[in-house]
């Protein structure tokens, strides 16, 4: 019996918001692998208090007012949505051509908008009154391209490198192509949105990451037929791929998770003493019975998180701003329905 309940303290819990398409988790109840066959009974008790303990539905009111407040201050710029239908998780998507000149990371003439001087810095603006709430809030931003002509073939973006970031995310001889600027491009573009996202957020919480994903997988992701998936090859080095075309390619991808603070815990176990069978049964009774704790594990999984080295596609850089764990590519491009890449 021991064995068993220690095998269900071990797995994931039980689900408390619908998976679509990235369902909440278990996240920060993971137990340490154990080393004997009953895990510690402190260790144990630890994992059952953070199960018990809540998230005020004050948090979840002023999330989803957030992004009520979002969407209407940058709503005709870029498209919102919740993921994992959970205000505690947003789907961004902007169109970099609204933002940016062809072949440019620094922001063009830009729509005005509440809060800041382009939509990522209403984003970060928006996200202020949720810091109350919140431990920290994580940040993950793409940046795609298509075959744009660069203004600057030799482009490193050395502007973005006093705004918190780690070094620029590639090293050696920059060679002067299109095709290889084009790739940096990319990361300066989510390397700018994701500093504009951090000014408008001012002293919050913020842990970002930027990744530049380049283009070419897009065009073989994207289906031939859909409006604005052209992708036209340059006949020339100075050929400007047609105007209108391969807009699905030109865009600016954000992940956003707030992580919430939990409060009290809210119920108790109704089976008294302390013994490692006892710890296991309450902890056991808490995951079995989510929609009775009304446990934090309506917290979002993390994607920042130190996963160890991955192995990137080589058009593709990545970086992240100091003080930040590493990332599970994977979760973000899931989440952002890139998968399949």
């Amino acid at each position: 019996m021991i064995r068993l309940l220690v095998i269900a303290a071990l797995l994931p819990c039980g689900e408390v918001e619908p998976a679509s398409p990235e369902p909440a988790s278990t996240s920060g109840l993971e137990a340490e692998p154990a080393r004997s066959e009953v895990p510690s009974t402190e260790r144990l008790k630890a994992l059952e208090r953070q199960c018990r303990s809540s998230i005020p539905a004050t948090t979840f009111q002023d999330a989803a007012s957030a992004l009520s407040s979002v969407r209407a201050s940058i709503g005709q710029l870029c498209s919102i949505e919740l993921v994992g239908d959970t205000p505690l998780q947003w789907r961004v998507s902007c169109g970099s051509d609204d933002f940016f000149a062809s072949g440019q990371h620094v922001f063009g003439e830009t729509t005005a908008c509440t809060g800041g001087a382009n939509a990522f810095e209403c984003l970060g603006h928006g996200l202020r009154s949720m810091t109350r709430h919140l431990e920290h809030v994580d940040v993950a931003v793409v940046g795609h391209v298509d075959l744009q002509l660069p203004r600057n073939a030799r482009l490193r973006c050395d502007d973005l490198s006093g705004e918190g970031w780690a070094v620029a995310p590639w090293t050696g001889r920059v060679r002067a192509s299109r095709e290889r600027a084009n790739e940096r491009l990319a990361w300066c573009r989510a390397a700018r949105a994701a500093s504009s996202i951090r000014t408008g957020l001012g002293e919050g919480p913020l842990r970002v990451a930027a990744i530049g994903a380049a283009g070419r997988w897009l065009r073989g992701k994207m289906n031939p037929s859909d409006e604005g998936a052209q992708c036209p090859e340059p006949r020339v080095e100075d050929d400007e791929p047609a105007e209108g075309k391969c807009q699905s390619a030109r865009r600016v991808d954000v992940l956003i998770r707030l992580q919430a603070t939990p409060g009290r815990a809210t119920t108790a176990c109704d089976r008294p003493g302390s013994t490692p069978a006892d710890v296991l049964y309450c902890l056991e009774q808490c995951v079995s019975r989510p929609e009775a704790s009304q446990s934090a594990l309506q917290n979002p999984t993390d994607f920042l998180v130190d996963r160890g080295a991955q192995t990137l596609p080589s058009e593709w850089h990545l970086t992240h701003s100091r003080g930040a764990p590493g990332i599970d590519l994977r979760a973000v491009l899931n989440r952002l329905d890139l998968s399949g890449l």
